[in-house]
């Protein structure tokens, strides 16, 4: 599966990683992420890790708000809380071993 926001660059060859690690684990969650990064959203390295954060511009996230974002992510997200974190774990520990 291939990141559907090419526009988004800065994180996008993370994204076509995560979304490939997720379609050959569990396809309902790749689909859900797919959905997620078309609405605009972005991985983020931080010191432990991957993880996943909203934008709230308009001309490129589904969310204009953090409100708007909350209702999302409790939908949507929290039912497949423990697949994503594995996901981004993985996709850590991937990305540090292609950069060394």
């Amino acid at each position: 599966m291939t990141d559907p926001r090419l526009d988004l660059v800065y994180d996008s060859d993370e994204w076509a990683v995560l979304l490939s690690m997720a379609e050959d684990t569990d396809k309902d969650c790749a689909w859900l992420l797919h959905g997620l990064r078309c609405g605009g959203m972005r991985l983020h390295r931080g010191p432990s890790g991957y993880a996943l954060r909203p934008e709230y511009d308009p001309a490129t996230s589904a969310w204009v708000t953090p409100e708007e974002y909350a209702k999302d992510r409790d939908k949507w997200l929290m039912p497949q809380a423990d697949m994503i974190v594995r996901l981004l774990d993985r996709l850590t520990k991937v990305m540090e071993k292609a950069a060394s």
